[in-house]
């Protein structure tokens, strides 16, 4: 056993200490800076949302008046051409077929047996397997094995 320290218990517990002291100004020092974050985007987001929400209100308006333009006009704009190309953009329309279903399918296919459009989501429960004895877990293919978690507190300013 030559060239072996021997571990001394005190001396671990504090450079164990002395990390933890460590980690607790760290932690503290990064609470603040966020906090102080959290308080400067909100200074922030108000100032811009007062300048951004009646652009966006704006906006929306003139993209329900255009679409309402092109419906309204769309046999002079779309005559022969479903894309007409403008100096500012492009007005698009496409025509396609949609289904409409209504709120009575589900019900209604799963009189029918058509299985295959209706979604099943599946999914098992872990809470209620972790409660299950050993024996039960092998029929499954599932084992219990020791786990080991290591895992620290650091006392909060002022305590």
């Amino acid at each position: 056993m030559k060239g072996e320290k021997k571990i001394v218990k005190s001396e671990v517990q504090n450079n164990a200490n002395i990390m933890l002291s460590f980690l607790s100004r760290i932690t503290d020092s990064i609470e603040d800076l966020m906090k102080k974050n959290a308080t400067e985007m909100e200074v922030i987001t108000a100032k811009y949302n007062g300048l951004l929400l009646p652009l966006i209100e704006e906006k929306d308006d003139l993209e329900k008046g255009l679409i309402s333009l092109m419906k309204k006009n769309k046999i002079v704009l779309f005559d022969a051409t479903d894309v007409v190309n403008l100096p500012h953009g492009s007005l698009i329309r496409n025509k396609e077929d949609k289904v409409s279903i209504p709120k009575t399918a589900l019900a209604e296919c799963k009189a029918q047996g058509f299985k295959d459009v209706i979604k099943t989501v599946e999914s098992l429960d872990r809470d209620k397997i972790e409660k299950w004895p050993d024996a039960r877990l092998v029929l499954i293919g599932a084992e219990r094995k020791p786990k080991e978690e290591f895992k620290y507190t650091v006392k909060a300013k002022g305590e």
